[in-house]
């Protein structure tokens, strides 16, 4: 048994190159710094454009909207066929001849789909529709609070990434006129108010002064 253990190969040792020894090292002494307990708040981006425009009442119902519709921020949270629609609402039902599309971040995989599925389903040639894209960055803040009380809340600012996607059909300048809303018509007992007030007004006009009255107290008359 001796000698079979005595004709084993001696074990080889793995030799560690000197420059991960000092690695290890200089590891070893630098002293790790603690990281500092806080929770991360994202805050809500800024929008390439308003959900409601100016001219607009925000509290009113979204079908008077007559302005702005063809202004489109796309998220995840929002289905295709539901982007489909309403893009597709946007030029035949609206009038538009121009749509401008936007999304940041994980959004934008969800905007490169809509733009390619989009023009397809349109009545147009392909020669009339044109697409342009255009990429960015938008800086975006994130509130960073303690888990200590006493420490106070801090900002950082990061870059996001957004793509804009501009559909034109033709030469995209028949868009309807800004500000132009839908003016109610008149009730037919308000116009007819209206005319028969008139009417009598003109009647007043042409019929002589009615003859005036005189009224005469007691003491006056006793006195003649």
């Amino acid at each position: 048994m001796n000698d079979r253990a005595s004709d084993a190969p001696p074990a080889v040792e793995q030799a560690v190159p000197e420059s991960k020894k000092r690695t290890r090292d200089v590891n070893a002494l630098e002293p790790k710094e603690p990281r500092a307990a806080h929770k991360v708040r994202k805050l809500v981006p800024p929008r390439p454009f308003p959900t409601v425009p100016t001219s607009v009442s925000a509290t009113g119902p979204r079908s008077a909207h007559t302005e702005g519709k063809n202004y489109i921020c796309v998220t995840r949270r929002t289905e295709l066929g539901a982007y489909l629609r309403r893009c597709k609402d946007v030029f035949l039902k609206d009038g538009y001849k121009t749509l401008h599309l936007s999304a940041m971040g994980a959004a934008i995989p969800h905007l490169m789909q809509l733009a390619l599925s989009l023009p397809p389903i349109l009545p147009y040639s392909p020669d009339e529709i044109h697409t342009e894209v255009k990429t960015g960055t938008v800086e975006v803040q994130d509130e960073l609070i303690p888990e200590d009380d006493d420490e106070d809340i801090s900002y950082r600012t990061r870059g996001k990434s957004t793509v804009s996607v501009v559909i034109k059909i033709g030469d995209g300048v028949d868009e309807p006129a800004a500000g132009a809303a839908k003016v109610p018509r008149r009730k037919n007992n308000v116009g007819r108010a209206a005319t028969g007030s008139a009417h009598n007004a003109g009647r007043a006009k042409g019929a002589a002064p009615a003859a005036e009255q005189l009224i005469y107290r007691e003491d006056d008359m006793g006195e003649t």
